[in-house]
């Protein structure tokens, strides 16, 4: 009888180890087509990564506040804002799973570059910018939109691309239907007006 228990729990740890390994093999590839595609241009495979239903949030800034906007798709000729294009970086280098490089406003540089996705800390960008937001929106709407952001952050990783032409792309991908969901673009952390 112990026998067979330990059978099993032996039997549950390796399925839970190949889950997760499968799963780190499709966020690798998903983050590997996202960041091919933007480089691309081509829209096609990067609609193919977002939901019907809730499409991908934008976060951009007009003027001192940070804002957003959620779209069905995304259309390099009407980038969001629209006077800024999406950017076409290059990435030959590994994912790396450590701490992401920090952009600073008064070099217009970051501290390093290279491919990274974020697994430790959970980053609270669209969630502080909802907040920020309470007054403009109607009630309803702010605890909708502060409900969502804090359920796309609990189960995101964020993506940070600098590639050596100091070209950068930051997106968020979210798990669900067991599938790696592109959800967020973060148009504001190089953005230094404010």
């Amino acid at each position: 009888m112990k026998f067979r228990h330990l059978l099993l729990i032996l039997f549950s740890f390796l399925c839970l180890q190949n889950s997760a390994q499968n799963n780190k093999v499709l966020l690798e590839e998903t983050i590997t087509n996202i960041v091919v595609a933007f480089k691309d241009k081509n829209a096609k495979i990067i609609n193919n990564y977002t939901s019907k239903e809730n499409g991908i949030t934008i976060l951009v800034r007009y003027g001192a506040l940070d804002n957003y906007r959620t779209i069905s798709s995304i259309n390099f000729k009407n980038p969001i804002p629209n006077y800024l294009p999406y950017t076409e970086p290059i990435s030959s280098t590994k994912i790396s799973y450590n701490k992401p490089p920090k952009f600073d406003c008064n070099t217009y540089s970051w501290s390093k570059k290279g491919l990274f996705c974020d697994t430790i800390q959970k980053s609270t960008l669209f969630t502080n910018t909802i907040k920020n937001l309470k007054y403009e929106l109607t009630s309803q709407t702010y605890a909708k939109e502060l409900k969502r952001a804090l359920e796309l952050e609990k189960n995101s990783y964020r993506i940070v691309l600098v590639d050596d032409n100091n070209e950068d792309l930051i997106f968020f991908l979210s798990y669900i239907d067991d599938k790696w969901i592109l959800t967020l673009i973060d148009r504001v952390t190089t953005d230094c007006c404010a």
